[in-house]
């Protein structure tokens, strides 16, 4: 296993205001950048220790005669150092060289697809959506001004690595709840710069905010107004904006409609620990509100602002089924639009790993990896190519659609391929 990087995709909310190596700083002045490349090459295939040519597939074998169906999926390590991102069956993450970062982008079937090169000084990157399929968004460097570089973020097709906008000026950092960038805090303690949000579709400015907009930054305020009451960037997740005003939360779509409004106290929070709060978008339509670890976090549908699950350590999405999946006090599916589907009690002993191809996959202590049918909560087919895969590999952390799934380290990943 190779050993554990530096870089990650992207900063903590937290972090990215102490140590803004995200935003380009001068460190990788020197370094050189390049746009993506073709590469149309296959990622080198994995074998997991003691999984000789005979251990499945030899005469005798349980598998023997099943054909493909029951074929253990290829596996390939496309020499990632940070955690992978993922949208329509495509995976992003970079690779550390000596001097320079190497963003790969890599297919299902476990093709390189395009690579790109930036400074080691510029590490954050996003997989977003937008209407005309998903994009990969990578930082850069503008020109120098004064003692530091300017920050830039551009956004390429995530198939084919073609540039769709950019190089845009950016704030600072990209923070982490979706294409959101601030500069640092002043003498790096303390709240943020302003934050700026992009459009993903276009690299415009969504929503920004000016300095005297920053809570605790000196900024002027009305008499009787108080630090909160002018609207706030809180996330950017594809084609849905979430601010905050006063001591409310709102949702807008790119085309600045109000879609909804709720108090940030029906989510047991004030709106300033809204804004600062980790939000993770699930499928392309609801976020989940609360830190990771958390077993108090909540499912919001972005379209409506109506929480769909509460009192929850995590959801996920499986877009081959359509089904929102939550795991609580119970595990329970629920249609898109929030209607609940199914629910069940959650196995014992049990971490959902991940969800994605029609599967919910449970990390087992000491069973390994078992599996339930996100349609309708049901036992699943133990012996689907992905899951004879991850009897060797263990329980993946991320599941496309097309089967393609991520196992081993989250900092290191492994690609499991959709083919036998």
């Amino acid at each position: 296993m190779r050993p554990r990087p530096i870089a990650s995709a992207i900063l903590p909310l937290a972090l990215a205001a102490l140590l803004p190596l995200s935003a380009c700083s001068a460190l990788g002045q020197e370094s050189q950048s390049s746009e993506p490349k073709a590469a149309g090459s296959q990622a080198p295939s994995f074998e997991p220790s003691g999984s000789g040519a005979g251990a499945d597939t030899g005469a005798g074998s349980a598998a023997q005669g099943a054909g493909n169906e029951s074929a253990a999926a290829a596996t390939v390590d496309p020499g990632w150092d940070a955690p992978a991102q993922e949208a329509g069956g495509t995976f992003l993450s970079m690779h550390e060289n000596d001097d320079s970062l190497e963003y790969r982008a890599v297919d299902s079937s476990g093709e390189i697809l395009w690579t790109a090169q930036r400074s080691r000084a510029c590490s954050a990157y996003l997989v977003t959506t937008t209407a005309d399929g998903p994009i990969a968004v990578l930082m850069g460097q503008g020109p120098t001004t004064e003692d530091s570089l300017t920050s830039t973020a551009s956004g390429y097709d995530l198939q084919t690595g073609q540039k769709r906008w950019g190089p845009v000026e950016t704030p600072g950092a990209m923070l982490g709840n979706g294409l959101v960038f601030a500069s640092a805090p002043k003498d790096f303690i303390g709240t943020g710069g302003p934050r700026t949000a992009l459009n993903p579709a276009t690299g415009a400015v969504a929503a920004a905010e000016d300095e005297d907009e920053v809570p605790g930054e000196g900024g002027t305020e009305s008499p009787g107004e108080s630090d909160d009451s002018r609207p706030r960037v809180i996330a950017m997740f594809g084609e849905h904006l979430v601010r905050s005003q006063g001591s409310v939360l709102v949702g807008e779509n790119l085309d600045g409609d109000r879609l909804w409004t709720r108090a940030a106290a029906d989510f047991g929070m004030s709106a300033a620990e809204a804004r600062e709060i980790p939000w993770e978008p699930i499928g392309t339509s609801h976020a989940l509100l609360g830190d990771a670890g958390s077993e108090e976090r909540t499912l919001v549908d972005l379209d409506s602002g109506a929480s769909v699950d509460s009192d929850i350590s995590g959801a996920w999405f499986d877009s081959a089924s359509n089904t929102l999946v939550t795991a609580g006090s119970d595990l329970q599916g629920f249609n898109s639009d929030g209607t609940e589907r199914w629910k069940s009690p959650l196995p014992e002993n049990t971490e959902v790993a991940g969800v994605g191809a029609g599967l919910i996959v449970f990390d087992s202590a000491g069973d390994g990896a078992t599996a339930r049918s996100a349609r309708d909560g049901s036992q699943a087919d133990s012996d689907v190519p992905l899951l004879r895969t991850i009897k060797s590999l263990g329980a993946p952390h991320h599941i496309a659609e097309s089967g393609a799934a991520l196992v081993g380290d989250p900092q290191t990943p492994l690609l499991i391929t959709s083919r036998s």
